[in-house]
C-alpha cells in the first residue's frame, strides 16, 4: 500500500497553538477568509515597505494588489494569531513546479525575537511536506542575519557560497520522507494523560488546562480505550457536573504502534484529527501521538 499522500495537496484545517517568549498564546493558522482583512491591514499598517527586493510594494494600492495575488496564488498561507492584537505574523508558498515550492515570511516588529518565526517556518514545511513537495527554496538578504539563523536552524541549507546581496536557501524535505518510515512505537508519548470513564468532567477540565492539551483518552477500569473527550465536548456548562463517558466521543480513532509516520501523517490529513491514542492488540492505551510529538522528532533528528 503506497503511505504517502496525493502529490501537491494541502491538508485542511491545520492550526497549531503555542506559547511564545513572552508567555503569550500564538496561534498558527490556515488563513481562511474572515481573517483575510487583518492580512491586508498587517501589511498595509505594520511591515516595513520595499524591505527586500522592491517588497511589499510601496505604495498602498500596489501592496494591496501584491497581497490579494498572494492569497489568490499562494499554495499555503499560514498566519500567527495573537489572541490580543490579530494577525502579526504571515508565511506563505508558491508553486515553481511539481516538487518546488518558494516561500516568504514576515513577523510583525513588535513581535519578533519570540519564536514567532521560528514556528511558523515548522508548520510551513511541514504542510510542504505533506503536501508532496521536494523542496522549499527561499531568499533572504544578506545582511539579514537573524533570519538566516532561524532558517538554519529549522534545517535549511546554504544555497552558494556566495552571499553579496541575496542569499538563496533550501530545504530538502527528502529528508522527511526517509524518517516518515518510522514507526510509531519509536516516537509516540507512552506517558499518556487519560481519564476514567467515570471521572467527572470537572476533572477533564482541570487536565485540560493544566496540561495544555486538547484532548484525552478515555478507558475503563482495565485501561481498554473507549473514547475521547475533546474541549469541544465541555464547552457547554451543563456538561461540567457530568460523568465522562456521558459526553466523550465514542468514535474514536486510534492507532497500532507499528504504523508508520507517514500513515499517521494520512491520518491526520484525512480525518482532520491533531492526534491519535496509541493501542495494542487488546486495544489497551499504550501511548498517544500528536503532531506535536511528529514535528519533536522531525527537528531533532535534523
Amino acid at each position: 500500500m503506497n503511505t504517502m499522500i496525493s502529490k501537491n495537496r494541502v491538508p485542511e484545517g491545520y492550526s497549531n497553538a503555542f506559547i511564545d517568549k513572552n508567555n503569550e498564546p500564538i496561534l498558527v493558522t490556515l488563513l481562511d477568509e474572515k481573517r483575510q482583512d487583518q492580512l491586508y491591514a498587517l501589511y498595509l499598517g505594520k511591515i516595513p515597505r520595499n524591505i527586500f527586493n522592491g517588497l511589499p510594494p510601496v505604495s498602498d494600492e500596489a501592496c494591496r494588489r501584491w497581497v490579494g495575488s498572494m492569497i489568490d496564488t499562494g499554495v499555503v498561507n499560514l498566519v500567527a494569531h495573537s489572541f490580543e492584537h490579530g494577525i502579526v505574523g504571515h508565511t506563505a508558498l508558491f508553486r515553481m513546479d511539481d516538487t518546488r515550492v518558494e516561500m516568504i515570511i514576515v513577523v510583525e516588529a513588535a513581535f519578533q525575537g519570540r519564536g514567532i518565526g521560528i514556528q511558523l517556518t515548522k508548520s510551513v514545511i511541514q504542510l510542504a511536506f505533506e503536501a508532496g513537495y521536494g523542496t522549499i527554496w527561499l531568499s533572504v538578504d544578506s545582511k539579514n542575519f537573524v533570519a538566516q539563523h532561524i532558517y538554519l536552524k529549522c534545517g535549511f541549507d546554504y544555497l552558494s557560497p556566495d552571499r553579496n546581496e541575496e542569499v538563496s536557501m533550501s530545504f530538502n524535505l527528502q529528508r522527511y520522507r526517509d524518517m516518515a518510515k518510522t514507526l510509531i512505537k519509536d516516537i509516540m508519548n507512552r506517558k499518556v494523560i487519560y481519564i476514567q470513564e467515570s471521572d467527572s468532567c470537572r476533572t477533564a477540565i482541570e487536565l485540560f488546562l493544566k496540561n495544555a492539551i486538547g484532548a484525552l483518552p478515555v478507558v475503563d477500569n482495565k485501561k481498554k480505550l473507549v473514547g475521547i473527550l475533546s474541549e469541544t465536548n465541555l464547552i457547554m456548562e451543563t456538561n461540567f457536573h457530568q460523568r465522562a463517558d456521558a459526553v466523550m466521543s465514542r468514535q474514536v480513532v486510534s492507532i497500532r504502534e507499528d504504523f508508520t509516520v507517514a500513515q499517521v501523517i494520512r491520518l491526520s490529513q484525512s480525518r482532520r484529527y491533531r492526534c491519535f491514542p496509541v493501542v495494542d492488540a487488546d486495544n489497551t492505551l499504550i501511548g498517544i501521538v500528536g503532531r506535536k510529538d511528529l514535528l519533536a522528532y522531525y527537528f531533532n533528528n535534523l
